[in-house]
């Protein structure tokens, strides 16, 4: 198994210790004494999100509105999930492209270091950390060894980091008073995938994460060949759409298959709908998402 993961701090799960990546919304952020934080803009209405998901490309369009007397201009950040000690085989995002009101808009990268909800970074660095040696201490460092220079209360009962690693891509964002603004980004996702597998090992991972009927085990087993399945696992957060002032005017969803004969199951409250033999979308109006998406891919293994 090897989870791909976004960016340069986007790493592998070892076997012995997996945890699903995401992919995330759009949300605003403040600076807590040189920390980064996320903050929620009680003025700024997102009045539009189309999001489309697939194992090769993830695409989200959104139009805000700035619902207040005058123009707001604020940080604005994409955050990327988190690399926790022991993930190894990292690999990087690809063409991650922004636009704002369809022109080109480039960010700027931050690495946040958290722990118990607090952004440490600052602190490492005066500790003498560098991000390289923090990424070889999080990917190699065996757990038997204490890492050097960390305070015991940074560490848990085994010794290893309780801090997680996450890559935030930045930029300020202006919205004119009472005038739409259009935000869009693209990028190739980091997912959960590897080897095929026996299908009772997927139902048996996958059976909460993404709510496996009795027909999609069935689909399971009817795709197993000698070598098991193939498949993937793709998350994205939704919730940080909360961040902003309301529920979301107008939501559209799509999800996209790669071929006809591939199976999806996810934990999702709306019902999809099959617009082709491989997308399936969910529209609605003022939705408020309560919770994240993961999406399992199965197919035959090739």
């Amino acid at each position: 198994m090897r989870p791909a993961y976004l960016a340069t701090l986007c790493t592998a799960l070892l076997l012995c210790c997996h945890v699903p990546f995401a992919q995330a919304n759009d949300s605003s952020v403040g600076d807590d004494n040189g920390g980064l934080i996320l903050t929620e803009q009680s003025q700024i209405r997102m009045q539009r999100e189309q999001l489309l998901l697939s194992e090769t490309g993830v695409d989200v369009r959104y139009q805000f509105i700035n619902e207040s007397a005058q123009d707001l201009t604020i940080n604005m950040a994409f955050p990327m999930p988190a690399m926790y000690f022991g993930m190894s085989d990292h690999n990087s995002i690809r063409d991650f492209t922004l636009w704002v009101n369809d022109k080109v808009q480039q960010t700027q990268r931050r690495l946040v270091v958290l722990l118990d909800g607090r952004d440490i970074w600052p602190e490492l660095q005066q500790r003498g950390w560098d991000e390289p040696r923090l990424l070889t201490m999080m990917e190699e460092f065996a757990e038997s060894a204490e890492p050097p220079g960390l305070p015991a209360s940074w560490l848990d009962a085994n010794g290893a980091p309780r801090f997680t690693l996450h890559e935030y891509f930045l930029w300020r964002q202006h919205f004119p008073a009472g005038q739409p603004v259009r935000i869009r980004h693209h990028y190739v996702p980091s997912i959960t995938t590897g080897v095929p597998q026996p299908g009772s090992v997927l139902i048996e991972e996958y059976a909460k994460l993404a709510c496996l009927d009795q027909a999609t085990r069935a689909g399971i087993a009817r795709r197993e060949g000698e070598y098991g399945v193939g498949w993937s696992y793709l998350r994205y957060i939704l919730t940080t759409a909360n961040n902003w002032h309301g529920a979301i005017d107008e939501f559209h969803l799509i999800i996209k298959k790669q071929a006809a004969s591939d199976l999806l199951s996810l934990c999702f409250a709306g019902e999809l709908q099959k617009r082709d033999a491989l997308t399936f979308e969910y529209h609605a109006r003022h939705f408020q998402p309560a919770q994240d998406l993961g999406i399992l891919f199965i197919r035959k293994a090739q």
